[in-house]
């Protein structure tokens, strides 16, 4: 059914990624603000002061291994162009359900960074509502909390993005588009092979500190073992099955996604008022 806005209402879409160096002279520089968040690296509040000294630290370090393998992939990530076509996408996906959306891309470590999405473009564009997307299908402090509590730190300061309604998509591992888009990819590698059925698949997954799951609640690892399940059950079936990218069955669930998160939209203001209400009680 097509959906309808209000005449007066400008929606606005964050896409949100963690970013990549564009070239090998970002390596280093990006190495530093992915270590300096701290929600990837977890320090004690005594010694938080040394956030910063300590990213620089590492990046210095890490920085000479890690060209040599941005290096073998072209000299830079490709994340930055593949987010920007997903925006695109996302936006026509959006267009087609009768739902004229402006999409950001925001990235948490490298540019564009989210601030700029947020402070340049979202705030400029005067949007009256606000869906959050970060393009982790499962939920981690180090990922999706940590644009959260970004976005927050942001909105906090100031008093237009403080009225601003804002929905938060925290994961999507479950949809059942994204779900069947990465089935369907692997039974698309698995034809390529002469004994389809005598292929293991491999499923890999970036990993966080035990300390995230055991001490901090982090849900990452339930979530990427439950969404194994869901795809292993998708299709009862070595070579690398590519990412989902613009893949038109992934792009029109993330749109579903959107579309079903709009009624929840709420000001960070009301957010706040609700919850001084709660520990009131």
């Amino acid at each position: 059914m097509p959906l309808h806005t209000c005449r007066n209402e400008k929606l606005g879409v964050l896409l949100v990624n963690i970013g990549g160096p564009e070239n090998l002279n970002d390596v280093q520089p990006f190495l530093c603000n992915l270590f300096a968040d701290p929600d990837v690296i977890r320090l004690p509040k005594l010694f938080k002061f040394l956030q910063r000294p300590l990213a620089k630290l590492i990046s210095i370090l890490l920085a000479p291994k890690t060209k040599q393998r941005y290096a073998a992939i072209g000299g830079g990530s490709p994340l930055r162009r593949i987010t920007d076509e997903q925006a695109d996408a996302l936006r026509t996906a959006l267009e087609a359900k009768n739902l004229h959306a402006n999409v950001y891309v925001g990235m948490r470590c490298w540019y564009p960074f989210m601030e700029e999405a947020i402070q340049q473009q979202i705030k400029w564009d005067r949007i009256t509502k606000l869906v959050l997307l970060p393009l982790f299908p499962q939920f981690s402090i180090s990922t999706t909390g940590s644009s959260i509590r970004v976005l927050q730190r942001i909105f906090m300061d100031d008093a237009y993005l403080l009225r601003l309604p804002v929905s938060i998509i925290r994961f999507w591992y479950r949809r059942q588009g994204y779900i069947r888009s990465i089935a369907d990819s692997i039974v698309t590698q698995l034809s390529k092979f002469e004994k389809p059925e005598e292929v293991l698949i491999f499923f890999s997954a970036h990993g966080v500190p035990v300390s995230y799951d055991e001490n901090a609640g982090d849900p990452y690892k339930d979530q990427i073992e439950e969404c194994i399940y869901l795809i292993t059950r998708e299709h009862r079936e070595l070579g690398r099955v590519p990412a989902l990218g613009c893949t038109s069955s992934f792009i029109t669930d993330l749109a579903d996604a959107v579309v079903e998160a709009l009624p929840t939209a709420k000001s960070l203001s009301i957010l706040r008022e609700t919850a001084k209400e709660s520990d009131c009680r």
